[in-house]
């Protein structure tokens, strides 16, 4: 029994020994870390997404109004150019043709939209993300353009050309930014024949 009981001792003891080194250790590691200065940055860097001035000139095919519990989904259709869809997102409203003229900016010359109907409009939007699917069967892309802060949310090009940089290329001419811009903002998928 006595050995027992100096086992149960000396496991105390050592077991005590361990947490007060641990607990002293781990203070004065606290206390050095603190005590280090950290240089933090002067200022705040904040990524900008690329603001354009974009130049649309249309004819509306189609236009499909959703109307939700917050704001009105409209898809506007679109002929006879390179600009095959625009997709906005207006406040709800009992004249949703007459909001659409108003968030686009083309009242009061026009009082709302109507199929086959042109348009040319001059819109500032800040982009967020440009999605290019290369159907390399076809021989044309898809460009699908999403925009930031604006009631004009997307805007779906087809583009006649699947070389990467070619399409590159058309992409910076048609939305009038940089090369360096559009390479940060674009993803590409590319669709090969499937047999």
């Amino acid at each position: 029994m006595p050995n027992l009981s100096y086992q149960f001792l000396l496991f105390f003891f050592s077991l005590l020994f361990v947490g007060i080194a641990f607990w002293t250790g781990g203070d004065l590691l606290t206390k050095q870390l603190f005590s280090f200065s950290y240089r933090t940055l002067d200022k705040v860097q904040v990524e900008t997404l690329p603001q354009v001035m974009l130049n649309l000139d249309f004819k509306i095919i189609d236009m499909e109004i959703y109307p939700e519990e917050k704001f009105t989904q409209v898809k506007i259709k679109t002929g006879n150019s390179m600009l095959k869809r625009l997709e906005l997102e207006i406040p709800n409203s009992s004249y949703a043709e007459v909001a659409i003229v108003k968030e686009l900016k083309l009242y009061p010359q026009l009082k709302q939209l109507q199929r086959n109907q042109q348009i040319k409009l001059k819109i500032p939007l800040d982009l967020m993300a440009i999605k290019a699917t290369v159907e390399k069967q076809q021989g044309y892309s898809f460009v699908e353009v999403i925009t930031f802060n604006h009631a004009l949310k997307k805007l779906d090009f087809e583009l006649p050309t699947v070389e990467i940089n070619v399409l590159e290329a058309m992409i910076t001419q048609l939305l009038n930014l940089s090369a360096e811009d559009v390479r940060k903002l674009v993803s590409y998928q590319v669709k090969h024949q499937t047999k």
